[in-house]
C-alpha cells in the first residue's frame, strides 16, 4: 500500500461526504469491473483492437476516480498509479527508429485469362472484409486481379500468372528530419508514394 502523508487536519478526512463518494465510487468499479471482464470473455481475438482499448481506457478511468475517493476519504493511496504525462514524456524520448521501404514495379500482361482465372481463385480464398450487404469487386481487369493476388500472399511480382515483369526497383530510406510520415487516409495515395528525405541504405533493381 502507498502511504501518503497527511498534512492537513485529521478532520478533513473520514467525513460522511467523503465516505458517499467512496461507497459510490466502489459501486461503479465493481460493476465496470464485471462488464470488462464479461467483454473480455466473450472476444475471440477477431474484433478490432479498438473494441479492447475502449474498454481498458473505460475501467482505467474508475479506478483512477476510486484511487482518488480512497484518498479523499482516508489521506492514503492503495495504488500507485502511474502518472499519464510523464508516460508520454517518456513515449517521446524513446520514438521508435523509422525505416521507409518504397518500391515500383512496372508489368506486362502476356496472358490476361491466366491472370483473371487465379485472381478470381485468390479472392474466393481470400474474400475482402465488406459492409452489410457489400460484394466483392469482379476480378474483370488485370489491375483487380493482380490485387487479389497480392492481397492474398503479399508481394508476388515475380510469380504472378499471364505477368512478365518490365522492371523493378525497391529503395530503403533512414528518413531525416523534417519527417512527414507516410498519410494512409490521404485522398490520392499516389502522392504519398515517393521516397522521404534521408539516407537511402539500400536499394534493389529488376529488369
Amino acid at each position: 500500500m502507498t502511504e501518503v502523508d497527511i498534512t492537513a487536519p485529521a478532520e478533513q478526512f473520514f467525513s460522511a461526504q467523503t465516505r458517499e463518494a467512496l461507497a459510490e465510487a466502489s459501486r461503479r468499479l465493481a460493476e465496470r469491473l464485471q462488464a470488462h471482464t464479461d467483454a473480455l470473455l466473450a472476444m475471440t481475438g477477431a474484433e478490432e483492437q479498438s473494441a479492447l482499448y475502449e474498454q481498458n481506457a473505460a475501467l482505467e478511468e474508475l479506478v483512477e476516480g476510486w484511487n482518488e475517493a480512497v484518498f479523499e476519504h482516508t489521506g492514503t493511496a492503495p495504488l500507485l498509479l502511474e502518472d499519464s504525462i510523464d508516460d508520454e514524456d517518456d513515449d517521446e524520448a524513446e520514438q521508435d527508429q523509422v525505416i521507409s521501404v518504397v518500391s515500383r514495379f512496372d508489368l506486362r500482361v502476356v496472358d490476361l485469362d491466366a491472370l483473371l482465372e487465379a485472381g478470381r481463385a485468390a479472392q474466393e480464398r481470400h474474400p475482402a472484409e465488406l459492409d452489410d450487404g457489400g460484394e466483392d469487386e469482379p476480378v474483370d481487369s488485370a489491375e483487380q486481379a493482380i490485387y487479389e493476388i497480392s492481397r492474398e500472399v503479399g508481394e508476388a511480382w515475380f510469380e504472378l500468372p499471364g505477368i512478365e515483369m518490365v522492371a523493378g526497383a525497391r529503395a530503403y530510406v533512414v528518413p531525416e528530419l523534417p519527417f512527414e510520415p507516410l498519410d494512409a487516409d490521404a485522398e490520392d495515395v499516389v502522392t504519398e508514394l515517393i521516397a522521404p528525405n534521408g539516407v537511402a541504405t539500400h536499394a534493389e533493381t529488376w529488369a
